[in-house]
């Protein structure tokens, strides 16, 4: 069955854009589309999708107020905000207010099926032993540094943050970033960023 997608965007030809790919893929179906925070309301609501692609900057809407609303009123939708703003400064701020993942629109449309898909074949945070168990499994494989990289990346960090934080060159971070999506067996930068932020989450952590 194919997994169904809320679109909010206040842009009708991006939004347009954004649902035609989707719509190539067999395993996605765009149910409903909204222009503002009331209305994605609304159809999140009525229509319960999976997922909800999300833009944060919605006229005079709030979007980070509406990624709160939508997490609270539809813990089990996945959140994927894909947005212009500066992803330094509205990365951990989105993620912090229950996004599973930050996109930018500056991006082509390959990330964007890749992180929907990669958050929709993950199960949800859980917070239970078997859980737990299969989260330390996932990360056994990295090193003590390599995990102190993957759990800032997953709070939002960027890699120079991390670096600074570390008191490490941005050289190593990004050799370390490397390692880490090798190890974990992911295709490219931004699925590595979408596994830490889930990881994060299901740890219980905040910056």
């Amino acid at each position: 069955m194919a997994a169904r997608i809320l679109l909010v965007d206040d842009h009708p030809l991006f939004r347009a854009g954004v649902a035609a790919v989707l719509r190539a893929e067999r395993d996605f179906e765009i149910c409903a589309e909204a222009a503002d925070g009331m209305e994605a309301r609304r159809c999140a609501s009525t229509l319960r999708p999976d997922a909800a692609i999300v833009d944060l900057v919605l006229g005079g809407d709030d979007g980070l107020k509406l990624l709160r609303d939508l997490r609270r009123d539809c813990p089990t939708m996945r959140l994927v905000v894909l947005s212009i703003l500066d992803e330094a400064v509205y990365r951990p701020k989105a993620l912090q207010a229950g996004a599973d993942a930050f996109l930018s629109k500056r991006e082509g449309p390959g990330p964007i099926v890749a992180a929907v898909r990669q958050l929709l074949d993950r199960p949800m945070p859980a917070r239970s032993p078997v859980a737990a168990a299969a989260v330390e499994h996932e990360v056994a494989g990295l090193s003590e540094r390599e995990l102190q990289v993957f759990r800032e990346l997953g709070l939002g960090c960027t890699t120079q943050e991390v670096a600074t934080k570390l008191g490490v060159s941005i050289k190593t971070i990004e050799t370390h970033r490397e390692s880490i999506k090798q190890k974990l067996g992911l295709p490219h930068a931004n699925a590595l960023i979408v596994r830490a932020a889930l990881w994060a989450r299901e740890q219980g952590l905040s910056r």
